[in-house]
């Protein structure tokens, strides 16, 4: 059985049954260990918040995107009967929070999503196979982070005539299994970089039984031909301002036809990809 992320509203019963052990059935205490291990963070002296919670607490926080980290904390550590001579003021208090953090660092949680996020669909799932594929679909996407000074400069901010905008903002693209809606690939950037760089790292998680999905803004030559490389089909639309080659019209009235990485390579007829 697969798990993904969902957002938990507030609201929501759910919310107060959230702890370790939950978060643990579905990203097993023995893979967090084995990663933090791998990364070499395991904590030298025993703390406030170890390196397995931090983790669970950096998991716990996209649940709870509307609360603070204070109060996810202490949602995960409710139902531990002992914390020795720390309260759970102390323990969740912005500083050992934020140190923790920043002990854990991002590898860890970038080598745990590539362990644990994968395409969960069976055959039985509604809208996730056609024609003996698995459909997933790549696309961009801008999203908002915290407004620091670190984030500002690095990401930056997208400017309109009534000026910047009030959080910094970065560049994302995601690859997205389509039955599950599940993310399994991502990558992000400086807002104002291109969408095409980020698809094109995607590649890696294509493999030869899906069928990738593309909108017309994230079509290029070298897509659909890395894509066809790995063994995958491709399906997007093309700008108006495409003009393939019609070789061979098929009874459903659509047409094979060669698409080129220039127009230098059109007119010349080499290097092209077969085109439905």
């Amino acid at each position: 059985m697969g798990y993904r992320i969902r957002e938990i509203e507030v609201e929501s019963q759910f919310c107060t049954q959230v702890t370790v052990e939950v978060i643990n059935r579905v990203v097993p205490l023995t893979l967090m260990e084995a990663v933090i291990t791998e990364c070499g963070v395991e904590q030298q002296r025993i703390r406030k918040l170890p390196a397995l919670l931090t983790m669970s607490l950096c998991i716990a926080m996209n649940l709870f995107s509307e609360l603070s980290l204070s109060f996810v904390l202490v949602r995960l550590v409710r139902g531990t009967r002992r914390l020795g001579d720390i309260s759970v003021a102390e323990l969740a208090s912005k500083g050992p929070i934020s140190r923790a953090r920043y002990r854990l660092g991002v590898k860890p949680l970038e080598l745990l999503f590539k362990q644990v996020c994968q395409p969960i669909a069976t055959p039985e799932t509604r809208g996730a196979f056609a024609y003996g594929m698995r459909l997933v679909a790549l696309d961009g996407t801008v999203e908002e982070v915290a407004d620091t000074p670190q984030n500002a400069v690095y990401l930056g901010r997208h400017h309109a005539d009534r000026g910047a905008a009030a959080f910094p903002q970065l560049q994302a693209v995601y690859l997205c299994e389509c039955g599950t809606h599940a993310i399994f690939d991502a990558v992000f950037g400086p807002c104002h970089s291109a969408e095409h760089s980020g698809a094109r790292r995607l590649l890696r998680s294509v493999t030869a039984d899906m069928l990738v999905m593309r909108d017309r803004g994230l079509f290029s030559f070298d897509q659909v031909a890395g894509g066809r490389q790995r063994g995958a089909q491709v399906l997007c639309r093309l700008s108006a301002a495409l003009k393939p080659r019609c070789v061979e019209r098929l009874s459903d009235g659509s047409y094979l036809a060669y698409i080129y990485p220039s127009d230098h390579k059109r007119r010349q007829g080499v290097n092209a990809c077969w085109f439905v």
